[in-house]
């Protein structure tokens, strides 16, 4: 990411709203504390410098201005500072390792143990030389057996700046959030498994998690079993859901596509009408990035002329890859982003271009998702395609909706996100 980029991106989140960390200094003293030899404050040094004024929710738990405090896992790559083009401040963590390694890991160790129980983590990084990777948080307490492990897939953009709201995956054993004695950072490759991994680490942060967590229900496509199979239990329990149009599509009834007059009874029932660009069979970023830019303007434009405003704040990616100039012009049009993240996120938002949905038709695991959403103050972006016979049964559906009623969450749309409802 260019300076420029940086700071349109700091703007960006700076303009869509922050929130205070009230009370975070109480939970994260023990680790900050100057009775900490091996803490040091933070994990690498006061808090009076530049990374501090990045306008975001929450503090920063470590910043990476000094890489003492961590150490590369064995057999898992190499671990040095990178000065060129860091997130903040003087440097980031860069995390390498070769095509011969499996993955890069990093972790650090708190003598004295860490309070996370009222805290959600993020992270910014910025990887090159590959589309994907996954990226995992795991943090241990008191010991590997009792583990909270957080993933988040990344599809892109490369050479570019992201933060992740990492959301709960996966609990082992019965871990004590009041007492987390290491943290874990490591990067796996994904989809293509061959190449190198390079990869940069900075600002981990915590927020202050909100009281019950968040459910939003995304339906991609502009289809018409979205109106007439899925409203009508939607408006049982009083919810609206957040639809991706695609308006070439708007019309296409032999396809089995919304209308125009369908997306404005949904509208009228609450839900937001989102903007998802036509690609076809190609990916977004395969485009040249004036292309690019006229499908994304194009696509905001429709919605617009068609009284969607609110809907047209927000941009669902096609096919779930961005690349570098997508994310540029996402921003640049765009207020939130959604792509597949394959788990919840944690709130409050840090980016809220680069929000992860995973599949609502994945059974328990779905159900699991929105437990952990509930359960730790997070947000679980459910998506769907068809609802029918030949995709996600109505009934199937339907009966994850009485799920999700009955946990300690609120349904929500983008527009409800954004506004922070």
């Amino acid at each position: 990411m260019t300076s420029r980029n940086r700071r349109s991106f700091m703007a960006t989140v700076g303009a869509a709203g922050t929130l205070g960390l009230a009370g975070c200094l109480s939970t994260i003293e023990g680790w900050r504390g100057a009775d900490d030899e091996q803490s040091g404050g933070q994990l690498d040094g006061g808090a009076d410098d530049e990374s501090e004024d990045l306008d975001l929710p929450g503090e920063s738990v470590a910043r990476f201005e000094e890489l003492d405090p961590w150490v590369s896992m064995i057999d898992a790559g190499s671990l040095e500072a990178a000065t060129n083009d860091p997130y903040a401040g003087a440097q980031s963590a860069r995390l390498t390792a070769g095509e011969d390694t499996e993955y890069a890991g990093i972790y650090t160790t708190a003598t004295d143990g860490l309070d996370l129980r009222e805290q959600n983590l993020s992270l910014a990084v910025n990887f090159t030389g590959r589309e994907q990777i996954l990226l995992t948080l795991e943090l241990f307490a008191p010991n590997a057996q009792h583990a909270h492990r957080m993933r988040r897939t990344l599809t892109g953009p490369t050479d570019r700046w992201v933060r992740v709201d990492f959301g709960t995956n996966q609990i082992d054993g019965q871990p004590d959030l009041a007492d987390v004695r290491e943290i874990r950072v490591s990067v796996h490759r994904r989809g293509d498994h061959s190449g190198p991994i390079d990869c940069q680490v900075d600002d981990l942060r915590a927020v202050d998690r909100p009281d019950g967590g968040k459910v939003m229900l995304l339906f991609d496509g502009t289809l018409e079993s979205h109106y007439t199979n899925a409203l009508e239990h939607m408006q049982t329990y009083g919810y609206a859901g957040v639809e991706a149009v695609i308006p070439e599509a708007v019309g296409e009834t032999r396809d089995g596509r919304l209308t125009l007059n369908m997306l404005s009874e949904l509208d009228d029932a609450g839900w937001d009408m989102a903007a998802r660009p036509r690609t076809g069979a190609n990916f977004i970023h395969e485009y040249s990035p004036d292309q690019q830019a006229d499908l994304i303007e194009r696509t905001n434009v429709s919605l617009e002329r068609w009284g969607f405003e609110d809907g047209a704040k927000h941009f669902i990616t096609p096919r779930n890859v961005l690349g570098p100039e997508t994310i540029d012009l996402v921003r640049e049009h765009y207020e939130q982003a959604f792509r597949y993240g394959g788990g919840p996120n944690g709130l409050a938002l840090t980016d809220p271009h680069n929000v992860g949905t995973f599949s609502g038709t994945a059974g328990s695991e779905t159900k699991t998702y929105v437990d952990y959403a509930a359960t730790h103050g997070q947000l679980a972006v459910v998506r769907f395609e068809e609802i029918d016979d030949d995709g996600f049964d109505e009934r199937a559906f339907a009966d994850l909706l009485a799920y999700i009623d009955d946990q300690d969450v609120a349904v929500v749309t983008a527009t409800d996100l954004l506004e922070g409802a």
